[in-house]
């Protein structure tokens, strides 16, 4: 990935955004050690065993906000780290510490592998370190937090968002927390994009290189500063799995159908039969709309989707050409169309070759095919997640159609609490795409399943083992989910390919 960073680089300088500068004040880096943590304590110098998550460098960003966490060096727990393509460690790591005044610690009880760990996974994201703990859909119980920290106490069962906000600045202050001015401290970022967004937990270096929650510990940034900034309280008595998917995905499928306006009478297609897809499938039913096509090459997916959402009618693209069977469907096309693919499951050799030959970072060909089926005048929603340039994008198509095109990375913190009663009332389900739970030990095998969709994997639930009082009904299987769980996914068998 150095190749597309540096062509990244060259593409700032020429439209002089002067990405790399050595005199860039917003962020301050000390590799020896020197700065200290808000107690007068001096941040601890190399605990990490392989580098990963800046290698035990201290990075603030421009609001304070102290990426790199302080440690307990005697204190030890287990973590899912990056290694290089296709090559997931579970390492003992020193637990994270109270580092920022506002920060939470949780120990963590249940985290999940999301798809788009997949482009880690895969070597796709720009600026992976190898030893990087990665995980950004994560909860469990408030084990420490900082002396600012108002809304939160220990002991406290929180779920974390994935993405970091402050709360404060303009862009939170408008209900964009996922685009937080002061959380993402990536000089790379503002260079490839022209702004930083908000920092995610345990992703490429390009949203801010925090730690992530595939651990047993983990420490929130705004753990409580504010009320429900970055951890949303939840009840006691519902399981784990019923909760866990309002850290991202849940609340990404909603903001899909959010984007799409999806209401009563409007028709939906949506690309894409991972646990994004299928929610926001679920989602669409929800908000009443009048027909719902999932398109996907999986027909494990898609049965297991249809078995769950009375009425979702599905494509398999591998047996039959997309346009023609959404046009028996809907003539003119679906009002609709979402994108929960992301940027690099190429459909057509040249995209792909373009890929392998750095000449393009992600492939235009599903977006492509969106604009081709969508009805004049439609909409097109983006959760599958971008990260560089594109070569051959219809623009000539999407502009004479007259199509709007709405993306981006969920603000969590704007649905989360109104997701979280429609859970409590059984009006969602997020546990419709649960299929497999393992010991966090299993997180390799958990990866390789998801990625190689394999053993009938929808979606992966990682278990810490350090539950406690973890509620009735969320026992781990080890393996596929098993049923008991009433009226969720764990109620019913798996579909296999």
């Amino acid at each position: 990935m150095a190749a597309i960073s540096q062509g990244m680089s060259k593409l700032g300088a020429a439209v002089g955004l002067g990405g790399g500068r050595d005199d860039d004040t917003r962020a301050q880096v000390d590799t020896g050690g020197n700065l200290q943590d808000f107690m007068g304590h001096p941040f601890e110098k190399n605990t990490q065993r392989s580098g990963g998550n800046l290698g035990g460098k201290v990075v603030r960003t421009s609001g304070g906000v102290t990426v790199t966490s302080n440690k307990d060096p005697d204190r030890r727990m287990r973590a899912v780290t990056w290694h290089g393509p296709r090559q997931m460690v579970v390492e003992e790591r020193p637990r994270p510490l109270i580092t920022d005044p506002t920060d939470a610690v949780l120990r963590v009880t249940s985290s999940a592998v999301c798809g788009s760990d997949l482009h880690l996974y895969l070597g796709s994201a720009p600026g992976m370190q190898r030893g990087d703990v990665v995980g950004h859909e994560f909860m469990g119980f408030v084990e420490e937090v900082g002396p600012e920290v108002k809304h939160v106490k220990k002991g406290d069962r929180v779920v974390a968002c994935f993405d970091i906000a402050c709360g404060r600045c303009r862009s939170c202050s408008r209900g964009a927390f996922s685009g937080c001015d002061v959380t993402n401290s990536s000089k790379d970022q503002e260079m490839m994009y022209g702004a930083r967004t908000a920092g995610l937990f345990g992703y490429a270096h390009v949203t801010g290189s925090y730690e992530g929650g595939q651990a047993d510990f983990v420490r929130v940034p705004f753990g409580g500063a504010g009320a429900d900034v970055n951890l949303l309280q939840v009840p006691s008595d519902i399981p784990d799995n019923k909760l866990l998917l309002l850290s991202d995905i849940m609340s990404t499928a909603w903001f899909a159908t959010e984007l799409g306006a999806v209401g009563p009478g409007t028709s939906v297609a949506i690309w894409g039969a991972g646990p994004g897809g299928i929610l926001a499938a679920h989602s669409a039913q929800v908000r009443g709309a009048r027909d719902i096509v999932l398109i996907d090459n999986q027909q494990y997916r898609l049965d297991h989707a249809a078995a769950r959402i009375p009425g979702l009618t599905t494509i398999n693209f591998g047996k039959e050409k997309v346009k023609p069977a959404l046009e028996r469907l809907f003539p003119g096309g679906p009002d609709v169309c979402i994108e929960a693919v992301g940027f690099h499951y190429c459909k057509s050799m040249a995209h792909a070759a373009m890929v392998k030959t750095l000449l393009e970072t992600d492939t235009a060909d599903i977006l492509n095919e969106l604009i081709y089926c969508c009805r004049k005048g439609g909409t097109i929603a983006c959760i599958g997640v971008y990260v560089g340039l594109v070569n051959g994008f219809n623009i000539g198509a999407f502009m004479e159609k007259g199509l709007t095109l709405k993306a981006g990375q969920t603000p969590v913190q704007k649905y989360w609490g109104q997701l979280l009663e429609m859970v409590k009332s059984g009006k969602l389900d997020p546990t419709m795409v649960i299929t497999h739970e393992l010991p966090i030990e299993d997180a390799p095998r958990a990866y390789k399943i998801f990625n190689d969709k394999t053993d009938g994997c929808i979606k992966v639930v990682l278990k810490t083992g350090t539950t406690g009082s973890e509620p009735p009904g969320a026992t781990a299987t080890g393996g596929q989910v098993s049923g008991s769980e009433p009226g969720t996914a764990a109620s019913a068998s798996a579909t296999k390919a």
